[in-house]
């Protein structure tokens, strides 16, 4: 059964390489967008921000950091993401959604390593690996191939739209399901990853950090 799962995975991925190419640099140029918005907050915006995350760093030292609750948002977050690439990727806005999503999750994720870094230095930068870093190893390609997988799905009904044969589409669907619900589990994971795993580097590792 995997042998078949990984031969079916590594087909799709030589098949689809380029469209996960482009959603990749996609991502990529967000980080760089990210990152270079830091250096045009205003002075309140970043001390507003500072004092945010040094409430933050006094919640570590007390263990105040819920993993429950950190579950629950985490994963309510994901979810609302996920359904609306989902939904999207029946209608033709998902070939717009999808590349816009992407580039917004690359500048959220180049936005906060840049602050963090530039605001407080190489405690940012160890933060910011220990607080960012287990997850998104998951959380970034099930991302990149959600994405993807919409924006094919979402160009498959533009292609075609005056085609009346209903078994090409139901094949199809089928195969746009399936694939979206590993994507699925990769995003879970990943808010599973964040709420019970990385609380714990940030704690063995609040010596750095404090």
């Amino acid at each position: 059964m995997f042998g078949r799962l990984n031969y079916a995975a590594a087909k799709h991925i030589r098949e689809n390489g380029i469209w996960y190419l482009c959603f990749f640099i996609l991502f990529s140029l967000g980080i760089s967008f990210g990152a270079f918005w830091v250096s045009k907050l205003s002075i309140d915006s970043k001390d507003l921000l500072i004092r945010y995350v040094e409430g933050f760093f006094n919640l570590i030292p007390g263990d105040r950091i819920y993993n429950g609750g950190t579950f629950k948002i985490s994963f309510i977050n994901n979810m609302i993401w996920t359904v609306m690439l989902f939904i999207s990727g029946f209608t033709y806005l998902g070939a717009v959604v999808s590349p816009l999503y992407i580039t917004f999750k690359g500048f959220c994720f180049g936005f906060s390593v840049a602050f963090l870094v530039e605001s407080f230095g190489r405690k940012g930068l160890i933060f910011s690996l220990i607080s960012l870093l287990p997850h998104s190893i998951v959380l970034i390609p099930g991302t990149i191939f959600l994405c993807t997988i919409s924006f094919q799905y979402s160009l498959f009904l533009l292609k075609s739209r005056n085609d009346k044969r209903y078994d090409t589409k139901r094949q199809s669907f089928g195969g746009y399901i399936v694939p979206f619900a590993f994507g699925l589990a990769a995003v879970v994971l990943s808010s599973i990853i964040e709420s019970y795993i990385t609380p714990v580097f940030i704690r063995s590792l609040s010596v750095f950090i404090i």
